[in-house]
């Protein structure tokens, strides 16, 4: 509800409203009620001498609440491909209570350390420690340490370097995406999240199951890239298309926006799946 009231209040979903595409919209529904009005004169049902000096503004009244009623705000989209057999969806969501596998933004040293401050509580990292292995950072640096030694490379690993993390019946991919300076501040260019985005298409595609999968809006938090989230939900959803169209590896790839996020910056579903089929079809 908090989200729906703030959309339907914000500038950016009025702009969207009564964008290029809202206007066709209105004018659309305009013109089927302008039909449905022709049909009634033509059988003589509702002749055009009973209209109203005024019914040209109430048909168009009655078009844009249609169309506001048809682009009320919601809280996911999906953009499908048939003839690939899978579809990527944007969701505004918390991305721990998604069901499936979820990938984690992690940096090239897998530095996991969150209780002595190297790894911002804050952090994507951060928060999936606080949630899935609270009192116990140990355990998950032990995991993380296992699963390295099956890695046939050393620190700092690759780009994209991604390793499993099997906890509370679900599978949590953590990727290398991100430097960690001396001050332990988490940085990334906009190739090291497309090399990263591909070492996790290609680790899914070889060592994971066929099962949905979570990716958050990566890079535009404390990764600080200054790029809006928009472009950064279609650069992943461009790299997942590439990397799917020769050997799908996922049914579907959830795009996940935080609610605070999808707030804060004005995030409209509608615009973002128009922009999405522009770009993707």
């Amino acid at each position: 509800m908090k989200y729906f009231i703030s959309s339907i209040t914000s500038k950016a979903y009025w702009r969207y409203i009564f964008s290029q595409n809202g206007l066709k919209s209105i004018l659309a529904i305009f013109g089927l009620i302008w039909l449905i009005i022709e049909s009634l004169d033509f059988f003589n049902v509702y002749t055009r001498d009973q209209y109203a000096s005024y019914a040209f503004f109430i048909f168009i009244a009655i078009s844009t609440v249609i169309s506001i009623l048809l682009r009320r705000p919601i809280k996911s989209i999906s953009v499908r491909f048939p003839e690939y057999d899978f579809c990527i969806e944007v969701r505004i969501a918390n991305l721990f209570e998604l069901n499936g596998a979820t990938m984690i933004s992690s940096n090239t040293i897998f530095e996991a350390d969150v209780a002595g401050g190297k790894i911002s509580v804050d952090s994507l990292q951060g928060q999936f420690t606080a949630k899935y292995y609270t009192g116990n950072q140990s355990k998950l640096i032990s995991e993380i340490n296992e699963e390295l030694k099956l890695i046939d490379s050393t620190s700092p690993y690759p780009m994209g370097t991604t390793i499993p993390i099997h906890t509370h019946g679900k599978t949590f991919y953590l990727t290398a995406m991100a430097e960690l300076g001396e001050n332990g501040n988490a940085s990334s260019t906009m190739t090291d999240v497309k090399n990263a985005l591909e070492g996790l298409w290609d680790y899914v595609r070889t060592s994971g199951e066929l099962q949905e999968l979570a990716v958050p809006v990566v890079g535009t938090g404390r990764g600080r890239l200054k790029t809006s989230r928009k472009k950064m939900i279609a650069m992943i959803a461009e790299s997942f298309v590439k990397a799917s169209t020769n050997n799908k590896f996922t049914d579907k790839l959830i795009i996940t926006i935080r609610p605070e996020d999808a707030e804060s910056f004005g995030i409209n579903l509608y615009d973002i799946k128009d922009h999405l089929r522009h770009i993707l079809k």
